[in-house]
């Protein structure tokens, strides 16, 4: 089979909880979707709104939607893995019970992935909108030119401006496969996505999309709002980071210089430095 006629089933994964005031329009923009192979996998934890009815009534009217209800709650990384782990797609990607898609997102993105085969991600630029209304665009241009694992990896281990923005783009099966899910650290589940970004990226290359097909909606109660930025939780979700790199496939010198700025922190002795500037200049792999 060439790359041209690659037509993949790709997977909507969808983890809510009590999600009824809003989440109606994210459905609606999956039915949109243009392209044909698509299947909608709802994972509804245990939510005491409507959240509920309002996905088994629209899953009764569209025959490519999977409805999970959860016997308790999983929260939203244990939630997310379990779909993950039953998605039906070659592609997958998360939308949130907050997120609205533009009609193309899964056709543009296929495309893009089908244009890079080494990418394991692709994803566009983002229209944020805040609790008060404000807009903003949200871009992650940090990845590229970057061909190399390890330039990859030092890119993600500085959490750097936007570093999310790649969730919500469309990756392999095969990837969440290789990586094992998203793992909560010793705090629990702040910023875990980025640990998730972080593995993927040293697996394979992200492909950005520069045009919104995303649009995301903050609301009062958002987990990312909710999330305690202390030192207990940052010093938890570097320790995190080096675990995933220490579980990726790179050889164990490159794993030891790559940890070196969650463990050291970013002004790194000379001697690693050198040996980081030698090992992402002598070979790209």
């Amino acid at each position: 089979m060439t790359e041209t006629r690659w037509h993949p089933t790709v997977t909507a994964l969808v983890p809510t909880y009590n999600g009824a005031a809003f989440i109606g329009r994210t459905l609606e923009s999956l039915a949109r979707q243009t392209w044909p192979s698509l299947e909608i996998l709802i994972g509804d934890d245990c939510s005491t709104d409507d959240t509920l009815a309002i996905v088994n009534d629209f899953a009764a009217h569209h025959p490519n939607v999977r409805v999970v209800e959860r016997d308790a709650n999983l929260g939203w990384l244990r939630n997310s893995n379990d779909l993950m782990a039953h998605a039906g797609g070659e592609l997958l990607f998360f939308a949130f019970h907050d997120d609205v898609l533009a009609p193309t997102y899964v056709e543009t993105l296929v495309s893009a992935l089908r244009d890079h085969p080494r990418a394991v991600l692709a994803f566009s630029d983002m229209d944020v909108y805040e609790v008060d209304g404000a807009r903003s665009r949200c871009t992650f241009e940090e990845l590229e030119g970057t061909t190399s694992s390890l330039e990859r990896g030092f890119v993600m281990v500085r959490r750097p401006t936007n570093w999310w923005v790649p969730n919500r783009g469309l990756f392999r099966a095969s990837a969440f496969r290789d990586v094992g899910g998203i793992h909560p650290n010793d705090q629990g589940e702040y910023s875990a996505d980025w640990t998730w970004l972080l593995h993927l990226a040293i697996i394979g290359e992200f492909v950005r999309v520069p045009e919104s097909l995303c649009e995301k909606y903050y609301k009062p109660g958002s987990i990312s709002k909710q999330w305690p930025h202390d030192p207990v939780q940052i010093a938890a979700l570097q320790r995190a980071g080096v675990a995933e790199i220490r579980g990726s496939n790179l050889d164990p010198l490159r794993k030891a210089v790559l940890m070196a700025p969650l463990r050291l922190g970013p002004r790194l002795p000379g001697p690693v430095k050198r040996i980081a500037k030698r090992l992402t200049t002598r070979r790209r792999y």
